[in-house]
Parts: C-alpha cells; sequence; structure tokens
C-alpha cells in the first residue's frame, strides 16, 4: 500500500510539472504564431481584406463645429474692451473618406493615393441649422490690414479708404455655412476687380471660407510603405506629395514628416512607445505618449495623447524653435503655433480648443474661454495587437492674430497682441458595431481561445503539482506518527519483559 501511493504521487508530481512545462512552452509558441498571423494580415496588400477596409474605412467619422458668437464688438472696437465670446455648436457633418487613385510600387514596397473628403450636413446631431448665425472677426479685413502694416503710410490709407467705400466692419453678421464654406466677400472681389483693370491677376478668390473649396478634394498625394518588407514601417508615410519633408519651417526637425496619417499604426503597440503622425491641417507632424488603458465596444485599447510640450513655447521644448516664423525672434508662448508661412501668410493661429494647455495669458485675454481636457484634448485610441485606431478626437481651434496697425482705425483700440478665437472643430472617429464585432470575432476570440489554452495547461498543472505536494506532506507525516506508535509498543513490551525478569530474580 506503501508503495503503491508513493507511486501515484510520483506520477501526479511528474504530471503536474509537465503539464507546466508544455504550457510554458506554448506561450512561446503561441505568442510566435499570433504574431505570424497579424504580420500576415496587417500589411497592405492589392485585393486584400485589409486593403478593402483601408480604402474605404469603416468607422463613423463625423466632423463637428463650435462658433465663437461676439458679444461685445462695439465696445470693442470704439473702447478697447476685453472680447466676450459664446460658445454656439456643435454643427456636425458626417465625413466619409475614401481613398484614390491608389498605386503600388513593382515589389508592393509602397503604394500611394489619394484621399478624397465629402462631408455632409447632419441635422439631427446638430444645435441648429447651416444658416444660424452669430457675429465673428472679419478675417478678410483683418488680413488685409496685417498684411500693408508695414507698408507705407499712404498705402494704408488708401485700405482704409477702401474699407469704408465698401462699408467693411472688424466684426461681421455670418451664417455657419458662410464662415465654413465661404461667402462672397465684397473686399476680395474689389481687390481683384482693380487688379483686373490693370491686367494683373493676383491669384485671389472673390469668396472667403475657412474650409472654403475643401468639400469633396482631397490634401495630397500620399506614398506610405505597405508593411510587407518591414512590418514595423507599416503605414508610414514616405513622402507626401513627392517631398520627405516640408518647405514651411526653419529646421529639419520641424521640417520632418513623420509616422502615418494616424489611422493604421505598425502591430504591437508598446506602452513605451511614442505615436507619430502628419496632419495636413496643422503642416506639420505631431505626436503622442501613452496616457492609460480604455475600452472601446467590448475591445481593450491604449489611448494615446498629444503631451503639453508639443506646442510648448522654446522654454519648454527647445526643438520648437522651428516654429518660429517669419524667423526664430518671432517665437510665440506655450499652445499656439503660427500657420501664416503655410496658409500664404494669412494670420491664422492654431491651438487647442479654448486654449487647452496654452499660456494661461491667451485664456484670460478672451472672456468665455474655459479649458477642459475631457471635452478639448486630443487622443487616439489603438488596439495595441493590430495596431488599428478604434477611436480618436483630432481638436483644434482656429484664431485670427489681432493686432493695433497704424492708420486702420477698427484696430486702434487694441492694446497688444491678440489671438482672436473664430471656431474649434471635434474630427471624431469610432468604429462601427458590426465591424466591432468582426475584429472580436476574426482577431481577438482566437488569441484569447489560445490563452486559455496555454493558462489553462499551466494553471492545471500547478493545481496538480500544488495537491501532489499536499498530499506527499501529508502521507509522510502519518508514515512519521504510524512509525512512533509501533516504537512506542515495542518500548512497552521491552518494560512489560524486564519487569517479568526481575520478580523472577526476587523470588529467588
Amino acid at each position: 500500500m506503501g508503495c503503491s501511493t508513493k507511486v501515484k504521487l510520483t506520477v501526479f508530481g511528474v504530471l503536474g510539472i509537465v503539464l507546466i512545462a508544455i504550457g510554458g512552452i506554448l506561450i512561446d509558441v503561441f505568442d510566435q504564431v499570433i504574431h505570424s498571423e497579424v504580420n500576415e494580415q496587417i500589411p497592405l496588400k492589392p485585393g486584400s481584406e485589409t486593403f478593402k477596409k483601408w480604402v474605404n474605412p469603416p468607422a463613423d467619422v463625423f466632423l463637428q463645429f463650435w462658433l465663437f458668437d461676439v458679444q461685445n464688438a462695439y465696445e470693442i472696437v470704439h473702447y478697447g474692451a476685453k472680447p466676450i465670446v459664446v460658445e454656439k455648436g456643435p454643427y456636425s457633418y458626417r465625413e466619409y473618406k475614401v481613398k484614390t487613385n491608389v498605386t503600388f510600387s513593382e515589389d508592393n514596397a509602397t503604394a500611394s493615393y489619394y484621399e478624397t473628403r465629402t462631408l455632409v450636413f447632419d441635422r439631427n446631431m446638430s444645435v441648429g441649422d447651416e444658416n444660424d448665425t452669430f457675429v465673428s472677426l472679419n478675417c478678410p479685413m483683418m488680413g488685409f490690414a496685417t498684411l500693408v502694416r508695414f507698408e507705407y503710410d499712404i498705402i494704408k490709407d488708401i485700405l482704409e479708404a477702401a474699407f469704408e467705400v465698401l462699408g467693411e466692419h472688424l466684426f461681421v453678421k455670418l451664417t455657419v455655412k458662410d464662415l465654413i464654406w465661404g461667402y462672397e466677400e465684397p473686399l476680395l472681389k474689389f481687390v481683384n476687380d482693380a487688379a483686373k483693370s490693370r491686367n494683373i491677376s493676383l491669384g485671389l478668390d472673390d469668396h472667403f471660407g475657412l474650409f472654403y473649396g475643401q468639400n469633396g478634394s482631397n490634401d495630397g498625394l500620399y506614398t506610405i510603405y505597405t508593411g510587407t518588407k518591414d512590418i514595423t514601417q507599416a503605414y508610414t508615410i514616405q513622402t507626401w506629395n513627392g517631398n520627405e519633408s516640408l518647405p514651411y519651417w526653419e529646421t529639419i526637425w520641424c521640417n520632418a514628416i513623420n509616422g502615418t496619417d494616424g489611422s493604421l499604426y505598425h502591430p504591437f503597440i508598446k506602452k513605451s512607445e511614442t505615436l507619430r503622425l502628419f496632419a495636413t491641417d496643422v503642416c506639420r507632424s505631431l505626436y503622442a505618449d501613452y496616457e492609460g488603458d480604455r475600452t472601446v465596444k467590448g475591445i481593450d485599447v491604449y489611448r494615446f495623447v498629444p503631451p503639453a510640450k508639443m506646442f510648448g513655447d522654446i522654454k519648454t521644448n527647445p526643438d520648437n524653435i522651428g516654429f518660429c516664423t517669419p524667423n526664430i525672434t518671432e517665437c510665440l508662448g506655450s499652445g499656439v503655433l503660427n500657420m501664416s508661412a503655410c496658409k500664404d501668410g494669412a494670420q491664422i493661429v492654431m491651438s487647442s480648443p479654448h486654449f487647452y494647455q496654452g499660456d494661461p495669458d491667451y485664456v484670460s485675454a478672451i472672456e468665455g474661454m474655459h479649458p477642459e481636457k475631457d471635452v478639448h484634448q486630443t487622443f487616439l485610441d489603438v488596439e495595441p495587437i493590430s495596431g488599428v485606431l478604434l477611436s480618436a478626437a483630432k481638436r483644434l481651434q482656429i484664431n485670427i492674430a489681432v493686432m493695433p496697425i497704424p492708420l486702420i482705425s477698427s484696430t486702434a483700440k487694441f492694446k497688444n497682441l491678440t489671438f482672436f478665437p473664430i471656431l474649434w472643430l471635434n474630427e471624431s472617429a469610432l468604429i462601427n458595431d458590426a465591424t466591432a464585432k468582426d475584429f472580436k470575432s476574426q482577431i481577438l476570440e482566437p488569441i484569447k481561445i489560445l490563452d486559455a489554452v496555454k493558462y489553462g495547461l499551466i494553471t492545471i498543472g500547478a493545481f496538480i503539482l500544488f495537491c501532489t505536494i499536499v498530499f506527499t506532506i501529508k502521507y509522510w507525516v502519518q508514515r512519521s506518527r504510524t512509525r512512533g506508535g509501533e516504537l512506542q509498543i515495542n518500548r512497552g513490551d521491552y518494560d512489560v519483559l524486564r519487569d517479568g525478569e526481575n520478580e523472577q530474580q526476587d523470588g529467588e
């Protein structure tokens, strides 16, 4: 019986160790299988399922606008009052992105394409109609005034006279549709007509809108790495409009085109990584660091957000000195980017909404600015195994630089440079329900099954080994007790025998 118990305990102990070993081996084996399968599916190949979803992304994308309605225009112009604005929005547009003219290199290492963007107004997701009106800064007027600020006084006098003749005012009432998509601007038409009468072509359009001409258009030719040669380079931009760098800024670092377009990344993202993306609407590359874990429609993701130093001043981030335009002596404070270098000289200044993470002076200069992280922060939610973006929000604010300009009466009461907010936008994307379901069934569930097998074997093996150790200890304890009892009985018999011998000797 004792021998049989020893054999059983030995067999179970060996079995537990074997299961643990198999589970440990399968960790590496299954990880290799997962990496191999993902590395096979993720690269961009003509006609693949990945290609089809890349061309026509299965996500709900919206572009939403919040416009700033100026409450005290008269007091600003005549008394230099602090601007008061009230946010109105959102005005929402459903966005459709489709990649066109896709061509692959001979070895399929790169792919080139255009991405056409079409926007359709969604009244149900908006606070009002596109014809809602509000008071905004007269951007073309301020643009012309800024353009002549260093010219001779006679030029400024002529421009001031033109403002009066045309009835231009520093603040105007516009519709949502006008400001975003464009309207015929009398001042632009006047300048164009005057130039044409002298056979001069200025290349100006009679219309002005912050997104004029962009609906149904593309933002240039992209060439990206497909990942077939190097999976870590998948979807990384090689060139934009045939160029490996930008021509706008003052340093190589600032002109670099880094990362992807932000919709896809290489697989097996690590929390320690910095994700990079190139954004044509801000004419520069951006980056984001890991902030925390999130869940999107039942799928675990890593959230990445831009650090404050990305738009930091040169004291906070010396690398940003290249964004000081027109030269490195023209540096702004934290949280803003002078876009004039890539916007034909227009005094557009980009920031996060409500100057989130910006210099407190910019926030306090405008009454109505209330920066909030949860509302105004840009973020990327990336599924780490595949590198697919499941949820994202790109949030930006368009401001116009306003300053006092000699002989331009409308600007006379401004005391110093002010970044006047016009609107802020949120371009958001969220994977739809059907795609989320397919993603879980095709990628996550098989991985979960493999995890269950390998860790299940380890758990079962550890349990068997634990039970074997417990029963072995119990067996040896019981055996020790049994042997101790036998020893006591033997000693008792010896004592009885000795007592009998003693009695016999006494009788003699």
